[in-house]
């Protein structure tokens, strides 16, 4: 698994960053469009980025071994609420990622769904599905922003690893 880790830390990274970008261009929007329904999987630009927070701290709960649930979009009322859990996430993803070992990412991890149903995999498997389901969201909140008429973030992860990369 030696190969695996300096991906997976610079994935993980990648999330940080690509987050940090979105809720940069998410500064810019007037608090009544953050809300507007544009009619993508969560309704507006708070809850998509707000539903990507819920699930990337629901993640880190389940990789550290913590209880955790996934957050009601009530309870991330606006943007300073929206930056201000992402800023309290950040560390303790650093802080994961840098004690993150090789033989870490091999061990089994058994989870609940939200749907209930229990599922086990290495660790690295839900470690690139949560990088891979920000993902996904991030992309909605682009095309949200651009459907609003605002500037949105070149998130690309080639871009990341040209300026970013992490060899260890």
């Amino acid at each position: 698994m030696g190969g695996l880790l300096p991906v997976v830390r610079n994935l993980l990274a990648y999330t940080i960053w690509a987050d940090g970008e979105h809720l940069h261009a998410l500064a810019a929007v007037r608090p009544e469009d953050l809300r507007r329904d544009t009619g993508s999987s969560f309704p507006s630009l708070l809850a998509t980025m707000g539903h990507v927070l819920g699930s990337e701290r629901v993640w880190l709960s389940r990789f550290v071994g913590a209880p955790g649930h996934l957050p009601t979009l009530s309870q991330i009322a606006d943007f300073a609420a929206l930056r201000s859990g992402f800023e309290e996430l950040w560390p303790e993803l650093e802080a994961y990622l840098a004690a993150l070992a090789d033989q870490d990412l091999a061990r089994p991890l058994t989870w609940t769904n939200t749907k209930g149903v229990t599922r086990t995999q290495p660790l690295w498997s839900p470690l690139v599905h949560m990088v891979n389901h920000s993902s996904y969201h991030r992309g909605q909140v682009v095309t949200m922003l651009r459907q609003l008429g605002y500037p949105a973030p070149g998130t690309d992860l080639v871009y990341f690893l040209a300026d970013h990369l992490r060899i260890r």
